[in-house]
């Protein structure tokens, strides 16, 4: 074995064995020089002698050696202690060439790339820590033993508390689905997917916990409210356009099949029949028109051809689109004014809207026998009001009234040949134009809907 610190300290003593061997050979030409009346005597005398100076200088020479090596060690044990407690950022000062040297520039060569890879472990874990808490998903990861040991802040945020990492998830969580698939997870080490609807009221997760490699599961929940719900409209909205069309089908179908089997049928038995099967075809064609109609502006591919119009025109347009309906109806409609700022409308569009909140209000309004139609200035829109003076909507119904197929007397709506659609394709047609809708009522004094339109910029007015 070569090293720098062996051969210094083996140096070293070698340059002691050569003086004291030195010291020796002097004592030994002594003697032999003197005359000795005793020399066994002063043999023993000067070997004492000898090795007491040796000694002398051996000793502060080793001490001299052993606290300089013993320092520089001291320097390599704080070191690694420091290293060890988390400062990663320690180094040794570098000074010779011997074995310890190259020892010290190695520990500090391994301390910066631990430094290197702790930063780049502490980056890459901070911008997982951003991309989980980013998701619109709820993330948490468990122990083998069911305990929290990491959740991003949509999970935090769905269970209501902070999960503590470290604790088990059932202190915070009890959804049964949810902690049976957790269980699937982590005792048969199987992907188990479930739904969670106790978690959070009303909203409902798609749950789905994977076993780890390293053991424990992840757990991942997506809420799926809107897809239920959206899943659930349709399904109702099958159901009544199903159960809307079945009706007059029904109808035409029996009176078909009687005048079919009546082989001499009256001529006033006929005709009757005739107006009740052409009744019933208007309305179904009333209700295909309207479900193109909610179909077309529910599409995201729907675009209305916006330019400034005034509010009093609108008002006036609609009186003269409408005005027909009333003839015969014995209902009057009166305006009570409106202003002359500008709108951001389509005129087409707003005669359907005008057009459905007329005819609706035409149907409850023959006990009033008139119908008001106004517009006032807002702040940044203008209101619009259509007011009927007839029996008024209970307040349970005006949350829900514009819901397509969503009738508050659906008897009398079937008489007067309703589709439970036109409130609906209303609402659509305002909230694309930046609008809003609403109705306010009371049993015994009429209801009145209210929808708003937002003005021209100030370059279009006047």
């Amino acid at each position: 074995m070569t090293s720098n610190v062996f051969t210094k300290l083996l140096g070293a003593f070698f340059f002691l064995l050569a003086l004291q061997m030195l010291v020796v050979e002097l004592v030994f030409h002594r003697i032999w020089e003197r005359t000795a009346v005793d020399a066994q005597g002063l043999l023993g005398r000067d070997l004492l002698w000898s090795a007491l100076v040796g000694l002398a200088i051996a000793l502060p020479a080793a001490a001299w050696i052993s606290r300089r090596v013993a320092a520089r060690l001291r320097r390599v044990l704080q070191f690694a202690r420091r290293i060890a407690g988390g400062d990663l950022n320690a180094r040794i000062q570098v000074a010779g060439e011997d074995e310890l040297t190259q020892v010290e520039a190695a520990l500090n060569q391994t301390a910066e790339r631990l430094g290197r890879n702790f930063a780049e472990m502490e980056s890459g874990r901070a911008e997982l820590a951003v991309m989980l808490d980013s998701m619109q998903e709820g993330v948490v990861a468990i122990t083998s033993s069911g305990a929290v040991r990491w959740s991003n802040a949509v999970m935090q945020r769905i269970a209501g508390t902070q999960l503590i990492a470290g604790r088990p998830l059932v202190h915070f969580i009890r959804d049964p689905e949810l902690l049976a698939c957790v269980r699937g997870a982590l005792e048969r080490n199987v992907l188990s997917v479930g739904r969670a609807s106790v978690l959070a009221p009303g909203r409902i997760f798609e749950v789905n916990a994977a076993p780890l490699p390293a053991g424990g599961a992840l757990v991942v929940l997506h809420d799926v409210t809107s897809i239920e719900a959206a899943q659930k409209s349709r399904r109702e909205f099958v159901a009544n356009v199903s159960h809307e069309l079945r009706t007059p089908l029904t109808s035409i179908q029996g009176y078909v099949e009687t005048l079919i089997e009546d082989p001499n049928p009256n001529s006033e038995t006929t005709l009757e029949f005739l107006g009740i099967i052409l009744k019933n075809a208007s309305r179904m064609k009333r209700l295909t028109e309207d479900l193109l109609a909610l179909a077309s502006v529910e599409s995201p591919d729907y675009k209305l051809k916006l330019q400034p119009v005034r509010a009093s025109v609108l008002l006036r347009d609609a009186m003269d689109y409408v005005g027909g309906r009333f003839v015969d109806s014995g209902v009057g409609l009166q305006s009570t004014g409106a202003p002359d700022a500008l709108v951001m409308a389509d005129p087409d569009a707003m005669h359907q809207v005008f057009g459905n909140l007329l005819e609706n209000a035409l149907k409850y309004a023959k006990t009033g026998k008139r119908i008001q139609i106004s517009a006032r200035p807002l702040a940044s829109e203008v209101q619009f009001t259509i007011q009927d003076f007839g029996p008024g909507i209970a307040s349970e119904h005006l949350d829900r009234i514009f819901e397509r197929f969503y009738r508050v007397d659906k008897a009398r709506s079937r008489e007067s040949g309703g589709t439970g659609l036109g409130l609906a394709i209303v609402k659509h047609i305002v909230q694309a134009h930046g609008g809003r809708i609403w109705a306010e009522s009371e049993l015994g004094n009429g209801a009145s809907f209210h929808f708003t339109l937002p003005q021209a910029p100030m370059a279009d007015q006047p």
